[in-house]
């Protein structure tokens, strides 16, 4: 662009701009009138031509013809842009001639056109290049020649020879279309059933073209293929070129295309297969499209392009037979843009001329190809026509009728379409019709079957779902990433075109480069539907991959060096800091750039390396099985499998029985019988079947009979046993079974009756020839009946095997008894009983133990008719779609666990794994679904506990009531206090799963059933991805994003930080909303909660919302709050009392903030505080309500401020137009203030007030000043009691209520016992059970509910229960005082209680030493270590204590190494009473005696045998009060001294790391001898102090093993994440469990903490030689084998075999030759010199040789310089290694 100045620029823009303009007036003048008025519809006159760049040809067309690389469409673009900006006066400047621009747009056409060409004849040379390295083809025979013809694809080149070798091209046609030499015993047309038009065409040329004594035949048949390969290539270049406008585009899609040339072409391995004939010329038929699509084309370049368009739509059809359903899924896309009037409908029926006329030549050339008729596409045709027929004006009216037209378009469409093709194949049979319809229905899981030719296609890799490897290779290419930005881009933009259309907008014409709507132009939106069509069906089949990758190299090419696409994305993030128009030509450039430069860099050098490199194909057992077959009589006929008989009938040209056609069904029912010989059938059933095909000699291949397929059941031995009913099932795995053995074993034993039929004729080590021996004529009579009837018995096996098996018969409810009864009793209106009760009760009576005759009760049994409740259970529960909301309401929270854990299980959830470990993008869905449900019902079951619950009313107080509702709250709260431990993993897997964009599946009624089935039955179809029902990644999201924010929210109390993440997960919640619709099936928000929590998120982080505070009062009152203006936020409330915007419980919310911040001490607030609950009373009296509490305590003693505050309020109110009511209300509320203030002054400075005078009438107001003279006269106001202020009426309930709640809020000592005084004054009633939250422990409810007197007993009940609230949340000063409180109140009058309250008070104390110890680590005084010695020591009976007490005792004195007192001073019968005790004194000694010489094993044993019996589970059941076994109860209790999960939490306590490595070393032996594994063993410290074996092993729990040891090692490290031995015990785990990446992380952490970041060597007792071969399994499993090598260095003896093993693994995932300089010893180095000049590898062969020639590693170098290099490399090497996995 710096050639041209400005002036220049602009002068050559206006000489285009009106020359394009005269040949479109040209053009326009060409189209008829009618025409005209039909393109108007589809889009606007164009006032300007558009400027685009078109490859055709010279001419001027319209838009800017010439075409070159980017560096010139940028200058083009850049020069639009400017001229753009100059007036239209510039046009009377000079200008150069036309001829000298007509010449450069020329040159620029000529040297793109080259390009192109180029690069198809590059390519074309690549491949004859590649293809000659890799079979040697010009230094073999003819015959392995032939034989590298793989995959069958031989038989077509067989009809090529024949051709050339007929006398005449008529008597070779003749002889293909009358074949009976080729199937035996059928007579076909070869050309017709084999698609031969490729070779008969290619043989004419041959001769025609006298090239007999040029080439050699194969290499011209071969040089066809190659050159239309390079067609291929070059119609992409162009493609990409015509979308792009430039070159430079081409030239990418051609890179990506032969970088990937695995996913893109089948050439380089079978040349001779139709769709390498076939996909050149439909890359040609696209680029012709692509071309006829474009809106601003000049006739001539149409036509050219319609053209084209229908020649090779043509020759597409007529030489590949799945050519019409390519054109079909092709016309679908274009059907797409005809419906929402993205293209002409000239064209459009331009088009379907062209697929008519395709099609009815193609089916007269084809020999009235029957399946022509029926294809989809001539279905799809007849819709369209019939369809557009009937619309004709379907592109007219409103956005409503438009979209309801083209769904009546679709319907009309589709049914024609499927009607024409049903009675197309009445009219017509068509033999494959019902064979597809059969494979697609199994191949997605509607059905299954026993057919072998369904199962063998299935098998084919081409329909197999596509690999990792195949997405993994598009993404190492970078193709993949850049083609999903481009087609997101694009697709929106179609999107947003499609909008504009159906809204009525017309399309534009003259689109600009600023205009940025690449979905505009129709060719790009027919690509975007194209691609994702095509991309659709290669996800199903991998062998459509074939389609699709070469257009999604041609399509991301185009996209990234497109500018209008980066005009796009600009356009939509309104760039304004660099102009957009510059930065998308900049980036159009450069981003191809530096992709072709990083191709280049990365796949250039490997190009090289294959054409260089000498491959080999050796097949010696194949060429001289066909030097035999040649010697064979001319009349022979073999039989084999298909494949085989391709390449015997191209060698030797004998008589075949099958061909390797899987297009015609009699076809692959003859191989189907063919291959039985690799079943297990008798020698006389294999005699008749090949016998009834006139086969000579039969084929047995030893790969088939022996084959060991990577599919399971896919070999073609299980396929057969399958099909012949020869298959039994156990236990989900399949057997063979029947009463023959497997024909091709059996026919080499050479006994009989296998000698009577056949005879060894030929043997090597891959092939067995047996000739069929001929027998009496009534065999071969009888033989083609046998065959029909082994077809018949094959069938019969098939729907038997099929049919569902019977459903157990059970005793019990109709529900088990009849299975489709709960499904139409779920479809009532109104079932009774509901789902809810329905779950309860089958939960119930499947987890009702039973009691045997000893009258012992004994868990459920595991039975079938348990299962079966339980799995109704969940059906109910699916039937509700897993409502949470639902279940919460119906169902308590254990009988909610018990159905969710069962939903796991059921869901295969991998047992004792942690959710949190799992990678729910790898689980199946349903699977993944049900750990999510979970972990969202934990974290709503935590927060919803949180809320204040109003209590029960169950009367006067009973003891036996709580007794009853006991065990239910035990259970209750076993379950919280787990869900608790764990939230922070359930929070983690609720966050993993925001990461994951795909869909998710949830259980259904039908995958239920299909769980419950046998597994044959199920087909896999629960796994699939679309089992279940669908549940949208943003309807999940929301969801969580919901439940996040909750339970953040509620963590906010106690840290305050999460209140910012409570709100960015409602903002995303209400981002998230706005895309769902109203029938979204999982997604259940509480609208009027998610507004309330949003509003106080925004107020507890302080967040600004601009918008929000300008319309909305709440934002304006927050900004108050935060800014502190007062002043402001009290005049808005005044203001509210007169529009009562606000609603009032919203102004008391605001109230109680001020409230509670005046009582934690901010004095300078209760001004603030007295003026809003005046403002309030007003408005509480506008609106009829009761008078606030606090409103008539402020009236007590009010002050002067206060009452001149009132009447200003009333005053303001009263200034606006007020009805008389509201005047009356607010006389109402003086004369009462009047009534209520006992200061004189104060009520005759109200009474003297004018609106008190203006409001009361005379009479009124003076009776009532005489009444307050009087009052003054006789009262004593300080002698009033209290109570006496409540005789204003108000509702006695009302203000209850509100002392409730300040006392619910309060803690304040004092205040509480105020507020209680004042309750009960007003009303009798246990007021300690005001709020459900308040929970004293069950050891001390009956002491103090024993207490008499009501008010102490309240007083007592509540400040023990705020005090433990408090420690919870670790508010200790509160703590302190409300304890201190409790203990000065029950000294007067219970020694007991005294006693309690000291244990608490010591309780407190300990915990708060331990939450400051983290960081100070500063010892425990000894007043407080004495008196926890004190409580251990105590011996004061009828003491209620609680064990959490003496757990934290005892963890205090062990985390402070007091083993000597706890094991020698500790009473005995409080150890024998408290387990934690006796725990803690095991602990103590056995730690206390490690240090020492001789590690005794005696206290070891006795610590070992309790953790031993506290994991060792045995399940037992208690009975209710009533008699009765307890239902849904069960609970798993040990025989151990404490619960396993208590015990872990007793562990979390400790801190002191001698006792945790002694704990982890425990654990860690009993972990090895439950789990058996001597490689696989983890290790830890003072392992030798264990028994090595167990008494009782099956008693041991073993998941709860794994889990402890894994949830200890965590938290050890938690502590101290420096410590070396729990880290490599850490590593050893994640060792044994196969998370070898995660292990190497904690292998590398333990020797970098013990080496300063490998600053110094590691010690040896920490990389042991252990240590560093797991260290080198790990990296073997990872593939990272260069680093495998480098590991076996570090060993105490070099293990050179390792190293040599991996060094000759090719396929490796490490940097490779970047390690070479990590590598010490030379021996290796050696090696690696040699096997690199082996391979060829020159470059890594000279690193290596570099390696090798350092100076320090000489060897006579002396020791020590060679110690230091080692431990130079090996602190290098360790550091790099850290790099990568830390």
């Amino acid at each position: 662009m710096d050639f041209l100045d400005t002036g220049e620029m602009t002068e050559l823009r206006h000489l285009k701009e009106e020359t394009c303009i005269e040949s479109e007036v040209n053009i326009l003048k060409e189209k008829d009138k009618e025409q005209e008025q039909e393109d108007q519809e589809y889009t606007a006159a164009p006032q300007t031509p558009q400027h685009e760049i078109t490859p055709g040809d010279g001419s001027i067309e319209g838009q800017e013809c010439p075409v070159d690389g980017g560096s010139d469409s940028a200058a083009d673009s850049k020069e639009k842009e400017m001229g753009d900006s100059v007036n239209d006066s510039s046009l009377k400047r000079p200008r150069k001639s036309d001829k000298s621009l007509l010449f450069q747009r020329l040159v620029k056409l000529f040297f793109g056109c080259l390009a192109a060409v180029t690069c198809g004849m590059m390519y074309a040379v690549y491949l004859s290049t590649y293809h000659e390295r890799k079979f040697w083809f010009s230094s073999r025979q003819e015959l392995e020649r032939e034989i590298t013809f793989l995959g069958g694809s031989g038989l077509y080149y067989y009809y090529y020879k024949h051709m050339l070798a007929v006398p005449s091209f008529e008597r070779g046609m003749h002889e293909l279309m009358h074949d009976n030499r080729t199937v035996s015993t059928q007579t076909i047309n070869a050309v017709e059933q084999l698609f031969l038009y490729p070779e008969l065409v290619t043989s004419f040329l041959y001769r025609v073209t006298g090239s007999q004594d040029v080439i050699e035949p194969v290499y011209f048949y071969i040089g066809v293929v190659f050159g239309l390969q390079a067609v291929y290539v070059t119609a992409l270049f162009v493609s990409s070129w015509v979308m792009s406008g430039t070159w430079v585009a081409g030239m990418l899609a051609v890179a990506w295309y032969i970088i990937n040339k695995t996913d893109t072409t089948k050439v380089d391995y079978a040349i001779p297969l139709r769709d390498n004939w076939a996909l050149p010329y439909f890359s040609c038929q696209v680029v012709a499209l692509t071309g006829f699509l474009r809106n601003r084309s000049s006739a001539a370049t149409e036509m050219f392009c319609y053209l084209l368009m229908g020649a090779s739509t043509f020759t597409f059809i007529l030489i590949w037979e799945h050519s019409h359903h390519v054109l079909f899924v092709q016309g679908l896309a274009l059907f797409l843009l005809d419906c929402f009037d993205l293209v002409q409908p000239r064209k459009m029926a331009d088009i379907h001329k062209v697929y008519l006329c395709s099609v009815v030549l193609a089916y007269v050339l084809q020999f009235q190809n029957p399946s022509l008729l029926s294809s989809p596409l001539l279905s799809l045709l007849a819709g369209s026509a019939v369809a557009r027929y009937l619309q004709h004006n379907m592109k007219m009216g409103s956005l409503v009728a438009r979209l309801m037209k083209i769904l009546l378009r679709f319907y009309l469409v589709f049914t024609i379409g499927i009607t024409f093709s049903y009675v197309v194949k009445r009219i017509v049979p068509v033999n494959e019709s019902d064979h597809m319809l059969k494979f697609l229905e199994v191949k997605f899981g509607l059905n299954t079957t026993t057919d072998f030719v369904t199962n063998l296609l299935l098998c084919q890799e081409g329909f197999q779902s596509p690999s990792q490897d195949f997405f993994l290779r598009l993404t190492q290419a970078s193709v993949l990433p850049f083609y999903l930005l481009v087609l997101l881009v694009c697709l929106l933009s179609t999107l947003q075109t499609i909008y504009r259309r159906l809204s009525g907008e017309p399309m534009k014409s003259n689109l600009r480069l600023e205009d940025g709507r690449i979905g505009e132009q129709p060719e790009v939106i027919y690509h975007v539907f194209h691609t994702m069509l095509f991309g659709m069906l290669a996800m199903v089949f991998e062998g459509m991959k074939y389609l699709w990758t070469p257009y999604v190299c041609m399509f991301t090419a185009f996209g990234v060096c497109s500018p209008e696409l980066w005009m796009t994305v600009f356009k939509w993030l309104k760039l304004k800091s660099v102009h957009p128009v510059v930065l998308a030509l900049i980036l159009s450039t450069a981003v191809p750039t530096i992709i072709g430069f990083s191709l280049w860099r990365e796949y250039f050098p490997r190009v090289i390396s294959e054409l260089t490199e000498l491959q080999e194909f050796h097949d010696p057992d194949t060429v001289e099985l066909m030097n035999w077959i040649k010697q064979a009589p001319v009349t022979a006929v073999f039989a084999g499998s298909p494949q085989l008989m391709g390449a015997v009938k191209l060698c030797s040209g004998w008589t075949v029985t099958s061909l390797p056609v899987y297009t015609d069904i009699n076809l692959l029912r003859r191989s189907e019988n063919i291959y039985q010989v690799y079943a297990m059938r008798s020698a006389e059933d294999i005699y008749k079947i090949l016998t009834s095909y006139k086969a000579s000699y039969v084929i047995i291949e030893e790969t088939v009979c022996s084959e060991m397929s990577p599919v399971k059941g896919c070999r073609i031995k299980d396929l057969l046993d399958v099909s012949n009913g020869h298959v039994m099932y156990e236990k989900g795995e399949m057997y063979p079974f029947s009463k023959y053995r497997r024909f091709c074993h059996e026919i080499k034993m050479n006994y009989s009756p296998y000698v009577n039929y056949f005879t060894r004729v030929f043997w090597n080590r891959s092939y067995h020839v047996y000739k069929v021996n001929s027998h009496n004529t009534s065999v071969v009579d009888k033989a083609d009946g046998y065959a029909k009837m082994s077809a018949e018995t094959a069938d019969r096996v098939a729907v038997s095997g099929s049919r569902p098996s019977t459903p157990p018969q059970t005793s019990w409810f109709e529900f088990l008894l009849d299975e489709s009864l709960l499904e139409k009793h779920l479809q009532k209106s109104y079932p009774d009983p509901s789902p809810v009760q329905l779950v309860i009760q089958f939960l119930e009576q499947a987890s009702k133990p039973s009691v045997n005759e000893q009258n012992q009760v004994q868990p459920p049994a595991d039975n079938r008719r348990n299962r079966t409740l339980k799995l109704l259970a969940l059906k109910v529960s699916a039937h509700l779609k897993w409502d949470l909301d639902t279940l919460e309401k119906g169902l308590s929270i254990p009988v909610l666990n018990m159905l969710l854990n069962e939903l796991l299980c059921v869901s295969k959830v991998p047992p004792g794994v942690k959710h949190v470990d799992l990678d729910l993008s790898t689980l199946p869905p349903t699977t993944a679904m049900a750990v999510l449900i979970y972990n969202r019902w934990a974290i709503r079951t935590i927060v919803l506990n949180s809320f204040p619950e109003k209590p029960t009313k169950l009367g006067p107080h009973q003891m036996n009531m709580l007794n009853l509702v006991q065990q239910e709250k035990e259970s209750t709260e076993n379950i919280l206090k787990v869900l608790k431990e764990q939230s922070e993993d359930s929070i983690m897997v609720l966050e993993g799963a925001l990461g994951i964009k795909k869909d998710f599946y949830i259980h259904t009624l039908r995958t239920l059933d299909l769980l419950a089935a046998e597994p044959p039955t199920t087909n896999g179809e629960t796994e699939c991805s679309t089992a279940g029902l669908k549940i949208s990644a943003d309807e999940l999201h929301c969801q969580v994003h919901y439940d996040l924010g909750a339970i953040f929210f509620q963590q906010g109390c106690s840290d305050p930080s999460s209140y910012e993440k409570a709100r960015e997960h409602f903002f995303k919640t209400k981002e998230l909303q706005l895309k769902l619709d109203s029938k979204a099936l999982h997604c259940r928000l509480d609208e009027k909660r998610l507004a309330g929590y949003w509003n106080a998120c925004r107020v507890l982080t302080g967040a600004s919302d601009p918008s929000d505070a300008q319309l909305t009062p709440y934002g304006l009152i927050n900004s108050f709050i935060k800014t502190k203006n007062y002043q402001a936020l009290i005049e808005t409330f005044i203001k509210d009392n007169a529009t009562l915007s606000l609603p009032n419980y919203f102004r008391q919310s605001i109230l109680r903030e001020f409230v509670h911040k005046v009582q934690q001490g901010d004095r300078a607030l209760e001004e603030v505080c007295h003026k809003l609950c005046v403002c309030n009373a007003v408005r509480e009296v506008l609106e009829d309500q009761v008078v606030s509490v606090y409103f008539r305590q402020l009236l007590l003693k009010p002050s002067k401020r206060t009452v001149d505050f009132l009447l200003e309020v009333c005053a303001r109110v009263l200034d606006t137009e007020y009805a008389e009511t509201s005047k009356r209300k607010i006389a109402a509320l003086l004369k009462a203030v009047c009534e209520s203030i006992e200061e004189t002054s104060l009520v005759f400075m109200v009474s003297s007030h004018k609106l008190f005078v203006d409001l009361l009438p005379d009479e009124e107001r003076k009776t009532l000043v005489e009444q307050m003279r009087k009052r003054s006269a006789s009262i004593n106001l300080s002698a009033k009691p209290l109570p006496s202020f409540y005789d204003i009426s108000a509702s006695a309930s009302v203000n209850i209520g509100q002392l409730e709640h300040q006392l619910i809020l309060s803690l304040d000592c004092r205040r509480i016992r105020q507020i209680l005084i004042e309750l009960h004054g007003m009303a009798e009633r246990p007021f300690w059970r005001v709020n459900s939250k308040w929970e004293v422990p069950q050891d001390y409810i009956s002491v103090i509910l024993g207490i008499k007197d009501n008010l102490t007993r309240d007083l007592v009940y509540i400040l023990m229960a705020k005090g433990l609230h408090c420690i919870t949340i670790k508010d200790f000063a509160h703590a302190r005082q409300l304890f201190s409180a409790c203990l000065e109140l029950v000294t007067e009058f219970s020694p007991k209680l005294r006693q309690v309250m000291l244990n608490e008070i010591l309780l407190l104390e300990v915990r708060a030493h331990e939450s400051g110890v983290g960081c100070t680590r500063e010892r425990p005084p000894p007043d407080l270590v004495s008196r926890v010695r004190g409580y251990l020591e105590m011996r004061i009976h009828d003491i209620p204590l609680r064990q959490l007490v003496g757990e934290e005792c005892v963890a205090f004195m062990l985390n402070w190494r007091e083993n000597e007192y706890l094991t020698l001073q500790v009473p005995q019968s409080l150890v024998m009473n408290n387990p934690y005790i006796k725990l803690g004194q095991l602990l103590a000694a056995t730690c206390k005696e490690l240090p020492g010489p001789k590690e005794s094993r005696r206290t070891a044993k006795d610590l070992w045998e309790v953790v031993v019996q506290i994991c060792s589970v045995s399940n037992q059941y208690k009975r209710a009060s009533d008699g009765r076994v307890s239902l849904i109860k069960q609970r798993d209790s040990t025989m151990g001294i404490l619960h396993r999960n208590k015990f872990v939490t007793f562990i979390k306590k400790l801190r002191e790391p001698l006792v945790l490595t002694t704990l982890i070393s425990l654990f860690v032996r009993l972990h090895s001898i439950v789990r058996d594994d001597i490689v696989n063993e983890v290790t830890a410290e003072h392992l030798s102090i264990w028994p090595s074996t167990l008494p009782n092993l099956q008693s041991v729990d073993v998941e709860a093993v794994v889990v402890t040891v894994k949830e200890l090692v965590t938290y050890a490290l938690t502590l101290n994440p420096n410590n070396h031995s729990w880290l490599i015990t850490q590593a050893d785990i994640y060792f044994v469990t196969n998370q070898y990446s995660a292990a190497l992380h904690y292998y590398l952490q333990a020797g970098a903490v013990c080496s300063d970041y490998f600053s110094k060597a590691v010690p040896p007792d920490v990389y042991t030689d252990q240590v560093l071969k797991r260290m080198i399994k790990c990296c073997s499993l990872l593939n990272c084998h260069t680093q495998v090598a480098v590991l076996c260095q570090f060993l105490r003896e070099v293990d050179y075999m390792t190293a040599f093993k991996a060094l000759q693994e090719q396929s490796s995932h490490d940097a490779m030759d970047s390690f070479y300089d990590y590598i010490w010893d030379v021996t290796i180095l050696e090696y690696l010199t040699y096997i690199h000049h082996k391979r060829g590898e020159n470059e890594k062969r000279q690193i290596a040789i570099k390696a090798i020639g350092q100076a320090e590693l000489n060897a006579s170098n002396p020791e020590e310089v060679l110690q230091l290099a080692a431990q130079k490399r090996k602190k290098k090497f360790l550091q790099a290694m850290a790099k990568l996995y830390f």
